[in-house]
């Protein structure tokens, strides 16, 4: 699989560190997936399928063939359900830990959504209130930048997931601001976010009020 996923990446005319940023990893990461020494998560392998436009199977090595099945589209049409992959729990409120690997998916009529970008995650406690009330699905693209005022899925510390709004700062730093005025809003540097330390993994497209 791993020259599979060189050779994709080489044909797409983008570097490996671009490839890292838009799965979400840093780039000796993305070297390790291309030369064999590091495991792939399934939910990697599914983006990078989708981004490549190419079939599991055929980034797996068990397909010769790139091209996806005649009745295999990443837009789905409008009268078939989409099922984006749930990533578990993200917090509004203390930051938890990062679950990298989905714990179950969720049916999602608006094909909108079904580009094979977009996951989705339940949120908990109550910083981002009452605009996204505890328990509720957060619809999220993945992407690791933000526009200011956007709000985002973001990892504090390498290994905790919160859901802020992304404010720069004329200083250079950047605010993770709660909804809540009385929740805890976070201040990073941008030299944490050169390092991995601080990291966006997507932002939020829309929210669903009740959690099934």
């Amino acid at each position: 699989m791993n020259n599979r996923i060189k050779e994709l990446r080489e044909q797409k005319h983008i570097s490996q560190a671009e490839l890292a940023r838009l799965v979400g990893v840093v780039r000796s990461a993305m070297c390790q997936y291309e030369n064999g020494t590091r495991q792939i998560p399934d939910s990697t392998k599914i983006f990078l399928a989708d981004y490549f436009g190419v079939s599991v199977d055929y980034l797996l090595g068990r397909s010769v063939t790139s091209a996806l099945p005649s009745n295999v589209s990443n837009i789905y049409p409008l009268e078939t359900p989409i099922r984006l992959p749930l990533y578990g729990e993200i917090a509004a409120g203390q930051p938890i830990n990062a679950n990298q690997s989905p714990t179950d998916e969720w049916v999602f009529e608006d094909p909108v959504y079904g580009d094979g970008n977009h996951f989705v995650l339940k949120v908990v406690g109550n910083s981002m209130e009452p605009d996204i009330p505890n328990g509720a699905l957060a619809i999220i693209r993945h992407q690791d930048y933000a526009e200011k005022g956007q709000i985002v899925a973001v990892i504090i510390d390498g290994d905790y997931a919160t859901l802020k709004r992304y404010i720069p700062q004329d200083n250079g730093t950047i605010l993770f601001q709660a909804n809540n005025p009385n929740a805890q809003s976070y201040v990073v540097t941008k030299e944490q976010c050169e390092l991995g330390e601080v990291r966006i993994v997507g932002i939020l497209r829309e929210t669903k009020k009740k959690y099934y």
